[in-house]
């Protein structure tokens, strides 16, 4: 009976955390679409049905971005940075979640993702037409840091 009493009191707990409460508000919601200097883009992936959701958002978006640890758990709040082949940042943003998506220009670009204070670099040629997709993955198993088990 304690036992069953002192999960019951931990997960009353942990469903009344900011965290956890703000995850089962954000569900219904939508991901919005921003942009940074006139180029649009949208994140998030946060659960089935955001991720769903940003799939049908971005079919004409001709950039993925997808942020996991190497264990292959999703990472969300990876800092973006684009920058064009001059080195000119072109889109600066925040990912508020494991999928962030952007529409360029055609064009060679480099992708900086920060997440646990470390970067990853990575060199893109982005389409006109269909879309570029990179994966960054961190060496870190840090449960806190982690959004949902991937599929």
């Amino acid at each position: 009976m304690n036992k069953m009493m002192i999960g019951t009191v931990g997960l009353v707990l942990f469903a009344a955390s900011p965290i956890f409460a703000s995850s089962l508000t954000d569900s219904d919601s939508q991901p919005e679409v921003k942009t940074y200097e006139g180029i649009p883009y949208v994140s998030g992936g946060i659960g089935v049905e955001e991720r769903a959701s940003l799939g049908a958002m971005s079919k004409t978006d001709n950039l993925k971005l997808s942020f996991a640890l190497q264990n292959k758990d999703y990472l969300g709040g990876a800092e973006v940075l684009i920058k064009d082949r001059s080195g000119k940042e072109i889109l600066e943003a925040v990912s508020e979640g494991p999928l962030f998506f952007a529409k360029l220009p055609e064009g060679i670009y480099t992708v900086e993702a920060t997440a646990m204070g470390k970067t990853l670099e990575r060199v893109v040629h982005v389409p006109s037409k269909g879309q570029a997709h990179l994966y960054f993955a961190w060496k870190d198993s840090i449960a806190s840091h982690t959004l949902a088990k991937s599929d």
